[in-house]
């Protein structure tokens, strides 16, 4: 046997060695950050009673981009809502990070949301008094104590990937309802969350703007490492995603899965159809 400092000394000196015989290959599969299991959720009362939820268990995992697509009143708004901490279920339990969710104090619920989620809503959510690099400073500065300086160099730099380099100065009264999205969503992205959930992104904005989004979604999950939940109507975003759902009916099922470590060889393009009355409510794609 080799003392351990001659290995050393040999390794150092760029000399091959051939002690350790070649180990096979290990594929680990990451663990979830964000599950939901068995989650309800109803409105109304009495006869008037409707659930948009009916007993939805799923999980996504660190660095991927996951859709979640079905027909209009079919209950994705409400999941993606009950799975970020904005809506709470009638029953089942979410847990992101390790902990419970709803479980939270209202408090510890807020800093969690501030630390760790954002959001990009239809409706967009902009502060009226607020410029376009405004909007995006007052989350850094609030949320990661941020020096003023670093503030705006890290706005600009996001609204810039956003091609709105030359709006910046304007306020959501001045700006287009394209623009305006993408403020919200720089606004959601400019801070390296944890979780991005994103309702209609794109719903606003043509193919070159939309395609803008979704890469900078897709930024996020990869390099940044973040889950990115994306509620959308537009077929367009299926090649980006790592998972594709279908929601129908308040129901999720699972239909398949690209194995860990398989070969992706399926084409960029996935067409999306409709779902069937009887087909199952969740398909995977693989990009």
């Amino acid at each position: 046997m080799i003392p351990l400092s001659r290995y050393l000394g040999r390794l150092f000196h760029g000399e091959r060695l051939s002690l350790l015989p070649e180990a096979p290959a290990v594929i680990c599969r990451r663990q979830p950050v964000l599950a939901g299991a068995d989650l309800f959720r109803s409105f109304g009362a009495g006869e008037t009673r409707s659930f948009a939820l009916k007993g939805v268990s799923v999980d996504f995992r660190p660095g991927e981009l996951n859709l979640l697509m079905g027909p209009s009143g079919s209950g994705k708004s409400t999941l993606l809502a009950v799975l970020s901490g904005l809506l709470r279920p009638d029953t089942g339990t979410v847990g992101a990070l390790g902990q419970d969710v709803w479980q939270m104090s209202e408090d510890a619920m807020e800093r969690f949301r501030l630390q760790h989620c954002s959001y990009i809503f239809q409706g967009y959510n902009l502060f009226p008094a607020l410029t376009a690099r405004e909007q995006l400073e007052i989350v850094l500065k609030w949320g990661e104590g941020c020096s003023a300086r670093e503030a705006r160099s890290r706005a600009d730099q996001v609204l810039g990937q956003l091609g709105m380099s030359g709006k910046s100065h304007l306020r959501p009264a001045e700006l287009s309802g394209g623009e305006k999205q993408r403020v919200a969503i720089g606004r959601a992205l400019v801070k390296n969350p944890s979780f991005v959930f994103a309702d209609e992104p794109t719903s606003a904005l043509d193919w070159e703007n939309g395609q803008q989004v979704i890469n900078l979604l897709t930024e996020s999950a990869r390099e940044r490492g973040a889950m990115v939940l994306v509620v959308t109507h537009d077929p367009r975003l299926t090649p980006f995603a790592d998972r594709v759902f279908e929601l129908a009916d308040g129901k999720l099922h699972a239909e398949a899965e690209v194995p860990a470590g398989t070969p992706l060889t399926l084409p960029r393009k996935c067409a999306h159809t409709p779902l069937s009355a009887d087909a199952p409510r969740l398909r995977l794609y693989a990009p």
